[in-house]
């Protein structure tokens, strides 16, 4: 018996404004940083700085602003890929009531970031994640026709109470049967590259550029300057093996396996669909399993929209050196990166100015394909040593208002 698609219904917006109304959080959680956590992650996403990458010089740090090994800056939201939609437990009344708001079997689509940083992590810090969903629209879109955009608020403060940082991220929920009948990619197929393009991707990743331990001063920067492209792919699964390993394990989504998947499975049958083959799979394996992009009207599986938003933090993070230091970072993931596809990363600088003590750079980022599409843009801010007025100083406080604290 064929398995019968989820829709969306009534009773779930209800569940979702009840959890906006409440403002129901998620619970809080803790993850150590360590020197293996920091080195795993970068090595997650291909970012060869020896400032987060003790494997590859153990003295480098050391010589740095920082003293020490530090994290990449995107480290903090490996948190929040992990615990997203992982919401507090509910009551036997709101479960009764349908408020828990997590629409399921609706398929989610990780599809952009807003992010603020206030602090670097480092080894034997301890990071607490608190989240909750800040608000959420219904659209129509091209692919799967009824959409929710939801809106989600996670504050990340450390040990000593610092704030660390706050993301805010978007995930689509659409209903899959509805993707599959509209059929938008079906004119794409993976990608076949021909030697002189293999060829010249090769050479692209041989041009690439760590800034590192040479200062990029506010004062030798304008408006118009190009960053050197960061490259990525061509994407396979292995990619998002290496990711979820960075991560320190899958998306709280996907649960796990074994005994803990079959009590996902209990807890949340939404979360898996039937293989070909007579057995349950989580729907998390879109990342890596055709048959199941299939099923959700893709030609191939996609990348995690988190490896995206890590893309362009490293196209920044290399270009700005080790003294500079990453304040925003917002991306929207316009459309799916596939199997075979390769990114090239690429950064141009929009304007320069001062604000307090601040030297301030702003960054216009795009992710751009094989086939020349635009998959991804964004925008980044970063805070640049001074040639006249010293080094950076860290914010201290936000410039916009924080929920869920």
């Amino acid at each position: 018996m064929a398995q019968q698609e989820a829709v969306i219904t009534e009773e779930m917006i209800r569940g979702l404004k009840y959890r906006i109304e409440h403002q129901v959080p998620s619970r809080a959680v803790t993850y150590p940083a360590t020197e293996e956590s920091l080195v795993r992650f970068a090595r997650g996403y291909g970012d060869l700085n020896p400032l987060y990458r003790a494997d590859l010089d153990p003295a480098y740090a050391k010589t740095t602003r920082w003293g020490g090994l530090i994290a990449p800056p995107m480290l903090m939201t490996a948190m929040q890929i992990r615990e997203r939609e992982k919401a507090r437990e509910l009551t036997a009344e709101e479960r009764e009531l349908g408020k828990g708001g997590s629409l399921p079997g609706i398929h989610g689509f990780y599809s952009g970031d807003d992010i603020d940083f206030f602090q670097v992590v480092r080894p034997g810090d301890s990071l607490t994640a608190r989240s909750g969903m800040s608000g959420f629209v219904e659209k129509t879109s091209k692919y799967a026709g009824r959409a929710i955009h939801i809106t989600n608020e996670t504050v990340y403060t450390n040990q000593k109470g610092e704030l660390v940082g706050v993301a805010r991220s978007l995930t689509i929920r659409a209903e899959r049967g509805s993707a599959r009948e509209k059929g938008k990619y079906g004119d794409i197929s993976v990608y076949h590259y021909t030697p002189e393009e293999w060829k010249a991707i090769e050479a692209d990743y041989e041009r690439e550029e760590v800034r590192g331990p040479k200062p990029r001063y506010w004062e030798d920067i304008n408006a118009g300057d190009q960053l050197t492209p960061v490259i990525k792919g061509p994407y396979t699964a292995f990619s998002t093996m290496c990711l979820t390993v960075g991560m320190g394990g899958p998306p709280g989504f996907l649960g796990g396996v074994n005994a803990e998947a079959h009590q996902m499975r209990r807890q949340h049958p939404g979360a898996f669909s039937m293989t070909p083959y007579g057995f349950p799979d989580n729907v998390g394996r879109v990342h890596w399993d055709n048959d199941m992009a299939h099923q959700i009207g893709l030609p191939a599986y996609y990348d995690y929209g988190g490896e995206r938003i890590c893309s362009m933090a490293h196209l920044v993070t290399n270009w700005m050196g080790d003294d500079g230091f990453l304040r925003k970072l917002d991306g929207q993931f316009r459309i799916f990166n596939f199997y075979g596809d390769t990114t090239w990363v690429k950064g141009k600088v929009t304007q320069k100015y001062v604000r307090g003590s601040e030297h301030l750079v702003d960054i216009e980022i795009s992710c751009v394909n094989q086939r020349q599409a635009t998959h991804a843009v964004g925008h980044a801010t970063v805070i640049l040593p001074s040639r006249v007025h010293g080094p950076v100083v860290l914010p201290s406080t936000p410039d916009r208002h924080i929920t869920f604290v």
